[in-house]
């Protein structure tokens, strides 16, 4: 199922799911709503890239850093064996995992890119299995899940804040009927308060030391299998199922929407099949040069479109509930809460416009 966000409250929790059960109630209202509710703008931040995608990933990279990177290409340091090329990858990502405990605990803003340098490990055990260990990769991937988790919390958090100050920020004053910024500011900063205060307990915990431990292994001395011993360019037939993959769910999921059928979930696989993809060529810039950067490139255009979607979801989702909780109260008004939830739910219109490039 699609993970939930579970919104703490003294009501209970509430799957972002649910707020399919309402899409007749927006109906009725469309009429009111419709003229207030324009495409709301795209969750702010990106991932912060390894060092294979930093040189050229970005449109826009100083000349500095793209001439960085060709160099880099044009010397004859290309590694000849998957071993190196996927062993650089991985070395890269548990180095950002290790570093980020001190930072963490200093206080910096590195959630994000923890997060990232996890979700890129994991994928890269999940494209590549056969160069690894299945034991040693299984344990892994079970620690990286639940260290995720709590990583996760957080930043849903902070990607709901930056959401609701967006949608807000381009709501007319005259439909903001009550203290609607405040209340979802501290809404939503007890929530994250939570979240982190879990975050920061794991990291004393016996369980993030081992997995510590595990993630130092796998830098200086990753469980490979003989596989990894066949040439650098052996990893390309993986690359391309991993890119298959993502062309059969997107397809399911265009299919699934114009059939007028639940579609969120398959969006929602389509798009973290697309990340996999694009970590995977990550891992092959090195060899591809400038054919990678261009599918990155692609990539990510496609994960802004997929994520803006998915982030749409789970806002309504947390202002129906939080509408439906605090609406009715005195001083509360829950009308703009409504009005914010439709915009969330008409933003899901253009999506297929959206993809047309992707198809």
């Amino acid at each position: 199922t699609v993970k939930q966000l579970q919104l703490r409250s003294t009501s209970g929790t509430t799957p972002a799911r649910e707020i399919g059960k309402t899409t007749q109630f927006v109906g009725r209202c469309s009429l009111v709503c419709r003229h207030f509710v324009t495409t709301p703008p795209a969750a702010a931040g990106s991932g912060v890239r390894s060092r294979h995608a930093l040189q050229l990933a970005e449109p826009g990279l100083p000349d500095t850093r793209r001439a960085g990177r060709l160099e880099y290409l044009s010397m004859n340091n290309k590694p000849a064996t998957a071993r190196e090329v996927v062993g650089e990858y991985l070395s890269e990502q548990c180095t950002v995992i290790i570093d980020s405990e001190n930072q963490l605990r200093g206080g910096e803003n590195v959630i994000h890119k923890t997060r990232v340098a996890v979700r890129r490990l994991r994928s890269t055990m999940r494209v590549f299995p056969e160069l690894f260990d299945p034991s040693e990769a299984g344990h892994l991937e079970e620690e990286l899940v639940w260290w995720a988790s709590l990583l996760g919390n957080v930043r849903d958090m902070d990607i709901l804040a930056q959401r609701q100050a967006a949608l807000l920020d381009d709501l007319p004053a005259e439909l903001i009927l009550g203290p609607v910024a405040s209340t979802i500011q501290a809404e939503l900063a007890v929530q994250r308060k939570q979240a982190m205060d879990a975050m920061l307990e794991a990291l004393d915990s016996e369980r993030y030391r081992k997995l510590v431990g595990l993630v130092h292994h796998w830098r200086s001395d990753p469980p490979f299998t003989a596989a990894a011993d066949a040439s650098a360019d052996s990893i390309e037939s993986a690359i391309k199922q991993a890119r298959k993959k993502v062309g059969k769910r997107l397809s399911e999921a265009v299919a699934a929407r114009r059939a007028g059928e639940p579609s969120d979930e398959l969006f929602h696989r389509a798009r973290k099949a697309s990340k996999r993809h694009r970590y995977a060529v990550e891992t092959a810039l090195p060899i591809w040069g400038s054919k990678a950067d261009k599918i990155i490139s692609q990539r990510k255009d496609l994960q802004d479109v997929l994520g803006n979607h998915q982030d749409s979801i789970l806002s309504a989702a947390f202002l129906r509930e939080l509408g439906g909780r605090l609406g009715s109260r005195s001083g509360q008004n829950g009308f703009s809460y409504g009005v914010l939830y439709a915009r969330e739910i008409y933003a899901g219109d253009s999506l297929l416009d959206e993809l047309k490039p992707f198809l």
